[in-house]
């Protein structure tokens, strides 16, 4: 059985995004359309034909993010232009949750609408089983950690490259360990420790620990850390939470949470920014973050602890960070394949990502970006993101995690405030991603 999207209504603010799962698709007042020319202008017509010949318009349609993804594509459409005959770009900005809807909702009606896809890693899985795809062919992916690269594959064959990094990691204040005499953790023992050292001499000024406490923006990563899985690696769809390593996350999450090492927001922080604030204000030792959530800690018009943020993968039996990476794609009913391929292949090059980079600040998937002179002079931030996109672990890789998130974090904040045994929880989370994905056809 294919997959496809179904069931009720679900929505979760996860690594700064609301993922949405929903019957209803979005209605034409929803979307927004935005046209991007290029230097030179090109003639309009609305006919399309099956290939684009030396005399007709390049144009290629991009369904992708709003807001600052937008940023992020606006500039590597600049840089293609720039290097290739210039292609007219439409490019239809959504937010998260109409991408996906509208994303489904062109591949099931077979609409050529659109040339190219931009979509998140947790989607994917869906596009390939269903066939919606177009192969990319060879591609470059020097410098694209394996797993990442990987994931953009499917039965040995490239149906995505990757673009925009975002990754779940930990950050710490080396001013305010100094203070404390301490140094950065190498183990959850030591970050346990550290945290209840800081409450107990900065606070309540500064505090030991906090997150965002979501199974995807802190329990993912701690169960990597500890060699675990949210979902089996070989096949990216069999639930694997019926582990000891489950259990012991959980534990750890829970743990850190106390009153004795967190912040007193921990669980109710009212938004990302809020979050966000916090550490650009000093008030967190160390925490678990996405890329987008400390960007600014070295801006001084907002951050009041520059120079002092460090960042590192996960501590734990290996260390790692989660990935939430973005993928270039071409829908397999484009009319125009062959440029929408060598558009991907250009824009998701070193040249481009280093350009958007440092125009807009592209957060890499190639970490040779990170290593390149010009780019370590310009961030003190290049060498230590390098080691978190090195060490990047793909988690959400079953695309009935959309549909369960916000049930997951119900079952996973009972056990973290003591309502649940972590055992139990664990029992929970697992019984429901094994229901749902048998129900939807994945195993």
């Amino acid at each position: 059985m294919l997959y496809l999207a179904a069931g009720g209504v679900a929505a979760l603010a996860v690594g700064g995004i609301i993922y949405a799962w929903q019957q209803t698709t979005p209605t034409p007042t929803q979307t927004t359309t935005q046209t991007q020319t290029t230097a030179q202008p090109q003639t309009t017509t609305q006919t399309q034909t099956t290939t684009q010949t030396a005399d007709q318009p390049r144009r290629l349609t991009i369904l992708a993010r709003s807001g600052y993804h937008q940023e992020i594509n606006n500039a590597v459409m600049e840089y293609y232009n720039s290097k290739k005959p210039p292609v007219e770009f439409n490019y239809v900005a959504k937010g998260y949750s109409d991408l996906y809807q509208v994303a489904v909702l062109a591949m099931r009606n077979k609409s050529t609408d659109y040339d190219v896809m931009y979509l998140d890693e947790p989607w994917l899985y869906e596009f390939y089983v269903n066939g919606w795809l177009e192969p990319l062919g060879d591609v470059d992916t020097s410098g694209i950690p394996q797993a990442i690269a990987d994931l953009g594959k499917y039965k040995g064959v490239t149906y995505g490259m990757p673009i925009t990094g975002n990754f779940n990691f930990m950050f710490y204040n080396k001013e305010l360990l100094d203070k404390v005499g301490e140094s950065a953790p190498k183990s959850w023992d030591d970050v346990l420790r550290i945290a209840e050292t800081v409450n107990q001499r900065l606070a309540p000024k500064s505090y030991g620990w906090s997150g965002r406490y979501s199974v995807s923006d802190l329990y993912i990563t701690v169960l990597l850390s500890l060699g675990g899985h949210m979902f089996d690696p070989k096949d990216r769809v069999t639930p694997t939470l019926d582990t000891p390593e489950a259990v012991e996350a959980l534990k750890i999450v829970r743990d850190l949470a106390s009153p004795k090492r967190a912040h007193p927001k921990t669980t109710t922080w009212s938004s990302n920014a809020e979050f966000s604030d916090a550490i650009l204000n000093g008030e967190l030792a160390m925490g678990a973050v996405w890329s987008g959530w400390v960007k600014d800690v070295d801006d001084p018009s907002r951050s009041k602890v520059v120079g002092q943020i460090y960042f590192m993968p996960m501590p734990g039996k290996r260390r790692v960070s989660q990935t939430g990476v973005w993928y270039y794609t071409v829908p397999v009913y484009s009319r125009n394949k062959e440029l929408a391929k060598d558009y991907i292949k250009v824009a998701t090059s070193y040249e481009a990502q280093k350009y958007a980079h440092l125009k807009v600040g592209l957060p890499p998937t190639r970490t040779n970006v990170y290593e390149d002179p010009e780019v370590q002079q310009k961030s003190r931030l290049a060498k230590m993101s390098a080691e978190v996109t090195k060490a990047g672990v793909p988690a959400r890789t079953n695309p009935i995690y959309i549909k369960l998130s916000s049930e997951l974090d119900s079952i996973f904040i009972k056990a973290v405030l003591g309502e649940l045994t972590p055992e139990a929880a664990v029992a929970q989370m697992q019984k429901r991603l094994m229901e749902e994905s048998k129900k939807a056809g994945l195993l």
